[in-house]
């Protein structure tokens, strides 16, 4: 059973990845994940309402490497047809990323004078000494945050010991093309929007979370080996199927998934209805995920969806 928010650091959940754990391009250390042998689908939708342009959504994955390039030349032609480009944050502008910073700093950090095993149950924090341990990670540059705060940083470092890396992320590749093309750029959310999932929650739900990310984190290559070859193919059930998969909370569910999509999706309608001709980017789970997920969400605002 895999904990959704752990997945979501790959396919969901953007602002974590931003700050402090992103690699770099030309320091990449691990072999490129090889391709699968695909058919002609991908993690792209074309969406169309009477009345309004036709949108393109893209499932992302936040964190990849070079063997995700070049894209597939109908996602390439749909963003070059595109006059906007939505995203879940700008990173191309600074400011995003010092606030992105700021708050993740600021709310991620335990008040004076409380101390990381005075909330954390002894056999998690052993826990957590072992492998902060077995990855040469100092568990003294971790003590002053909160369980959320750690379980979200050890979960990025996981995702990149396997070679991605949110420098080669699907959102930023396109929003740097954007800026390229001199499209204009929307941002769906605010940095505080994507905080205050974590920081609104209560210690004992952060200490839950970080409970299932230790569980997880060290047996990661295969899922995300799965992952990685779900979206190069454009494979809506299997990546349906590995979301299945998950124990997640239901608060941090309904906040990191639910509130969202219906953000999303009224974000989107709202460019739509205003005549952009709108390419919209976000995690893949906002667009596969059970339930009312965004492009389900659209077809109930009247849209019709195809995969492409």
């Amino acid at each position: 059973m895999w904990n959704k928010l752990w997945k979501f650091g790959i396919l969901g959940f953007f602002c974590a990845q931003c700050v402090g754990c992103a690699g770099n391009r030309s320091e990449e250390s691990a072999e490129p994940l090889k391709s699968p042998v695909c058919g002609e689908k991908h993690l792209l939708w074309k969406a169309e309402k009477s009345g309004a342009p036709a949108v393109w959504l893209l499932g992302s994955i936040h964190l990849a490497d070079s063997s995700f390039y070049p894209f597939a030349p109908v996602i390439d032609s749909a963003f070059d047809a595109s006059s906007l480009l939505a995203a879940e944050l700008d990173l191309t502008e600074e400011s995003t990323m010092q606030e992105t910073g700021r708050l993740m700093a600021e709310k991620g950090r335990l008040p004076a004078g409380v101390k990381l095993d005075s909330i954390l149950p002894q056999e998690l924090y052993a826990e957590l000494d072992s492998v902060t341990k077995a990855w040469n990670i100092p568990l003294e540059i971790l003590k002053p945050f909160r369980p959320w705060m750690i379980a979200l940083s050890l979960s990025a470092v996981a995702i990149e010991r396997t070679g991605l890396s949110g420098e080669y992320g699907i959102d930023k590749e396109l929003l740097f093309r954007a800026e390229d093309q001199n499209k204009k750029v929307f941002a769906i959310e605010t940095p505080g929007e994507q905080v205050s999932i974590f920081s609104d929650a209560e210690d004992s739900l952060g200490v839950r979370y970080l409970k299932n990310t230790l569980d997880e984190i060290t047996h990661a290559d295969s899922l995300i080996t799965e992952i990685a070859n779900a979206w190069k193919c454009g494979d809506v059930p299997k990546m349906q199927r590995i979301f299945a998969m998950d124990k997640t909370d239901a608060d941090y569910e309904e906040a990191l998934y639910t509130k969202r999509n219906l953000r999303m999706a009224e974000s989107i309608d709202s460019l739509a209805t205003a005549g952009e001709k709108a390419f919209i980017v976000v995690g893949a789970a906002h667009l596969v995920g059970s339930g009312d997920n965004v492009l389900r969400l659209l077809e109930k605002k009247g849209y019709r969806i195809r995969q492409r």
